[in-house]
């Protein structure tokens, strides 16, 4: 069997643990009697290692639950958190801070603390070594080979050109429980952003991971961020070229009955003089 091929226990993630921590790490790491590994309701975050700052003792590595149906991608994310968990081992064993990337290193790329020399040349190292890892620095839920992309959910966005003379929108993405109203969507843009035209395409989940999520009434939430998009139009024609996306059409409007007046005004006698 090819190395990394053997079944994922996704249901168990302390064998997951102690599988990696034996493959990846050579059982090295040493967790603890306090140490757990668990899921997590986090949605953004899909990782995080815990410990405490006062005895640098690892207390737990969290896992966001929405790995559970990519076994590939849940390995890597528990790869990816058992780095740090090795730095904070090798603080513990030399006193040397170095382990910990809190400050950039002369001559080594630092992109912040905790992602510096010794992080980054880990990731790398084991990206050679084994590449069915493919470790990335900040992986996103559903970006990359790992995730099996049948099984995430399509998702809708509302595309708000709130002002086109500087090319600049705001997206959101719909609540996957909401209805699609298109006068109440049309009234938020307007109220919100000051923009008389929104469009909706249907995308793959994975697409619409990065923008803010509505209320299940359509309208942004209190603590959002509005975030407006720079190349507003470049962004959206790049979702509308994925393979999947699909423009979602606003019922036509009904005409408007017409009045007695204009009813009568259309009648000609002349074109009934036949009868």
């Amino acid at each position: 069997m090819l190395t990394g091929a053997d079944p994922i226990p996704c249901n168990n993630l302390q064998a997951l643990f102690d599988l990696c921590n034996d493959r990846y790490f050579n059982g090295t790491l040493r967790s603890g009697e306090d140490f757990t590994v668990r899921y997590s309701t986090a949605e953004r975050q899909l990782g995080r290692f815990r410990y405490c700052p006062e005895s640098c003792r690892p207390l737990a590595i969290e896992l966001s639950s929405r790995l559970r149906d990519h076994p590939r991608a849940l390995r890597s994310a528990m790869v990816r958190e058992m780095i740090p968990m090795l730095a904070l081992q090798s603080y513990r064993d030399t006193g040397d801070g170095i382990f910990l990337d809190r400050v950039p290193l002369h001559g080594h790329l630092f992109i912040e603390p905790g992602i510096g020399a010794f992080f980054l040349a880990q990731l790398e190292h084991l990206n050679l070594q084994f590449p069915e890892l493919c470790l990335t620095i900040k992986p996103r839920f559903g970006s990359g080979s790992l995730f099996d992309q049948s099984r995430i959910p399509t998702a809708r966005l509302v595309v708000i050109p709130a002002d086109p003379a500087n090319n600049a929108g705001v997206i959101y993405r719909l609540h996957d429980k909401a209805p699609i109203q298109w006068k109440q969507l049309r009234e938020m843009a307007w109220l919100n952003h000051g923009a008389p035209t929104i469009s909706l395409l249907r995308v793959c989940g994975a697409l619409a991971e990065e923008f803010p999520v509505l209320r299940k009434d359509n309208q942004p939430r209190a603590n959002t961020r509005v975030r407006m998009e720079p190349d507003f139009d470049l962004v959206v024609q790049e979702i509308r070229d994925h393979r999947l996306t699909a423009e979602l059409a606003a019922p036509e409007a009904q005409p408007e009955p017409e009045t007695m007046g204009e009813t009568f005004a259309g009648w000609h006698p002349e074109a009934y003089s036949g009868y």
